[in-house]
């Protein structure tokens, strides 16, 4: 079990039994949470969705799809107590790493253009902006765009 600050953390495949500490924590962190049936129509065989355990307790998440080479980061979160600790690199270098296991070719995500802290963090593991979505998330005051960025494996 890896340990960060000399606390034990664990990643492990997302269960059906996990959704609603997934729910609790999207709720806290997205301004605009994917639903309980959105994350529920992200399980199967195209998937890779895995928690982030800090004693048993769910503290972060990612939801991961693969098609043809290609890995799309869907979403990811950590709880805000938890934020600020590297469990977001932690989590992240276990998607990087599983998808070279897999032997997936790239990882593409998209990101609001006001995230600095996110934006830092997929810099720091290699991800390259590749283009913006313009007025892609809805915010307070109207739309901002979505960075779109990719690791190339």
């Amino acid at each position: 079990m890896p340990s960060i600050n000399n606390n034990p953390y664990q990643i492990l495949p997302m269960g059906l039994a996990d959704m609603d500490a997934i729910y609790r924590l999207e709720c806290l962190c997205h301004s605009h949470p994917w639903s309980k049936k959105l994350f529920l129509s992200n399980f199967g065989k195209r998937y890779f969705n895995h928690v982030i355990l800090d004693n048993n307790e769910v503290v972060g998440y990612f939801v991961a799809s693969s098609v043809a080479g290609e890995v799309t980061l869907m979403n990811i979160a950590i709880g805000p107590d938890k934020q600020g600790q590297g469990l977001g690199c932690q989590l992240l270098q276990f998607l990087i790493d599983l998808s070279r296991e897999k032997q997936e070719q790239e990882i593409w995500l998209e990101v609001r253009a006001s995230n600095a802290s996110a934006l830092a963090l997929y810099e720091k593991l290699d991800f390259i902006e590749v283009d913006r979505r313009k007025d892609y998330y809805p915010c307070e005051s109207g739309r901002e765009d979505a960075v779109i960025m990719c690791c190339y494996l």
